[in-house]
């Protein structure tokens, strides 16, 4: 399976110097029984590539070359798609139209999910069914994610940042979609495409995980507890 990540963002959120990249970020993460300090993309693409992605197809931004070149020392095969100017993410993953012919992952580049056996349950999901599979957390502020509303089985609809949320399902930026989706985005968001698609008759299902498994590097006041966070889960799967 193919994975997209999106990564052409300019976060600012994040209040980082001119050029420096969000996704490039460190997080601690194990390598050879060590742990060590790796990029966030570094981080995505070697949890995928251990779930079973054979091919990675990247959008950065147009002058972004540190992190394409870093990238390329990956030894992973990968693609780049460059993004001319940010235009929100509906238009990032649109642009993988040309590119991606089956199903794939969609996987936003400043968000992870850190236990690899999670990813490898949400494949075996959409291996099991063939269909489109959401990943979902309970949280206490849904307005401020993408909400699902989901009965006992599937995903009936979704909502960006809804007002009065009636659901307290945030989506994780990691999803399991069918070439069809892509064909569906217009626009700056994604959530649209997902209602398309899902009005079209298509089955859409949802994983449930944990807030805490899902990683996301938003602004600058928070990132000293992702690092917390990613060291302990790291000394817990060293431990183990």
């Amino acid at each position: 399976m193919d994975a997209l990540i999106t990564a052409a963002g300019l976060g600012t959120r994040a209040n980082l110097p001119r050029g420096m990249r969000k996704e490039m970020l460190p997080l601690y993460a194990v390598r050879n029984g060590k742990i060590v300090l790796r990029p966030v993309l570094d981080c995505i693409m070697h949890n995928l590539s251990d779930s079973g992605v054979r091919k990675f197809f990247v959008v950065l931004d147009h002058r972004d070359l540190h992190t394409a070149d870093y990238l390329s020392t990956l030894r992973m095969k990968t693609e780049f798609i460059y993004q001319k100017k940010p235009e929100g993410y509906g238009k990032a993953v649109s642009l993988a139209r040309d590119y991606i012919k089956g199903d794939f992952i969609l996987n936003a580049g400043d968000g992870i999910i850190i236990d690899t056996s999670k990813i490898k349950k949400i494949i075996k999901l959409y291996k099991k069914t063939g269909n489109s599979v959401l990943t979902v957390m309970s949280v206490l502020n849904p307005e401020k994610y993408g909400v699902a509303y989901i009965n006992t089985r599937n995903v009936t609809s979704v909502v960006e940042k809804p007002a009065n949320p009636e659901s307290n399902y945030a989506m994780a930026a990691f999803y399991v979609f069918r070439r069809d989706v892509l064909d569906l985005v217009r626009g700056p968001e994604l959530t649209p495409a997902i209602n398309r698609f899902i009005a079209k008759g298509n089955t859409v299902e949802y994983f449930k995980i944990r807030k805490d498994d899902w990683i996301s590097i938003g602004n600058s006041d928070n990132y000293y507890r992702l690092l917390e966070r990613t060291y302990k889960f790291c000394k817990k799967s060293i431990s183990s």
